[in-house]
């Protein structure tokens, strides 16, 4: 069984190697561990503490966290640099931080289609000046999206949050060591659960309409073949869930993101987009 011991010298091990100190995955991979098994040696903010105990200042990525009023300016600013509502490639391309990964992540919350409510919620809350051709913009947006709102499916809604309240056991080789461990866990909360199901051959397929497709440490060739799943997948079934584990480009990622937002997320056709 891990003790603390092991996972010090582990930690000790990984900077001789590597002559660096180690992020909180890296390390986890290079130890065979998880976020559970330091919480349960260590507790609360676990690698942290483990750091300190190796003599390290931690680097927890919560201290770098952009703040909330900077992200909506960069986001303003933008719109008025392009002259309408920024997409998500605009803001990669501008070089723009947190990535788009990272605005969804604790402590922002904020998925790229929720921006435009978002700013002008933060506007209005904190009596900003100068956006006010930002605000016709998003104005304009909210509107056209209003039906596209209305459409969404609330337990779509819940299956995404209960997956992304859930953390594997641990770090597993394969894709389809995770989605034996997620079918376990979802029909413990009671879904109805089928794999490998229906004409698109979908990996999971929960209460018979919702579509869950999952890839582990993608490359951009699997994320194409991703893409084209998932348009399979839209065209029996209106909602779907694309589930990323061990994403090793974060550029990747963003990309497809934005090509699932603009090309695939119309009307009443939604894919949910879950990182872990």
């Amino acid at each position: 069984m891990t003790s603390k011991d092991d996972l010090i010298r582990k930690y000790k091990e990984y900077k001789d190697k590597h002559q660096a100190i180690p992020k909180f995955r890296d390390f986890c991979k290079f130890a065979e561990t998880s976020s559970r098994q330091l919480a349960s040696l260590f507790g609360r903010d676990a690698y942290a503490k483990l750091q300190r105990e190796c003599g390290d200042e931690a680097n927890k990525l919560i201290l770098e966290r952009t703040p909330r009023d900077a992200i909506m300016r960069r986001y303003g600013d933008l719109a008025l640099k392009l002259g309408e509502l920024p997409n998500s490639s605009d803001w990669m391309h501008s070089g723009l931080k947190p990535s788009i990964s990272g605005l969804e992540q604790k402590p922002h919350f904020i998925k790229w289609s929720e921006f435009p409510q978002k700013f002008s919620e933060w506007v209005k809350a904190e009596d900003i000046h100068g956006y006010e051709k930002v605000l016709d913009f998003t104005s304009k947006s909210l509107a056209k999206s209003n039906s596209k709102i209305e459409s969404r499916d609330r337990e779509l809604e819940k299956i995404a949050a209960d997956i992304r309240s859930w953390s594997p056991g641990r770090r597993r080789n394969s894709e389809g060591e995770y989605k034996v461990e997620l079918k376990g866990y979802l029909k413990n909360l009671g879904y109805e659960v089928n794999e490998e199901f229906g004409e698109s051959n979908v990996d999971l397929l929960i209460n018979k309409k919702h579509m869950i497709e999952i890839k582990k440490d993608p490359k951009l060739g699997e994320y194409d073949r991703l893409f084209g799943q998932l348009a399979r997948h839209l065209q029996h079934q209106l909602r779907a869930i694309a589930l990323i584990f061990d994403a090793p480009s974060e550029d990747n990622f963003s990309n497809f993101a934005s090509l699932v937002d603009s090309y695939l997320n119309m009307e009443t056709k939604m894919v949910e987009i879950i990182k872990k």
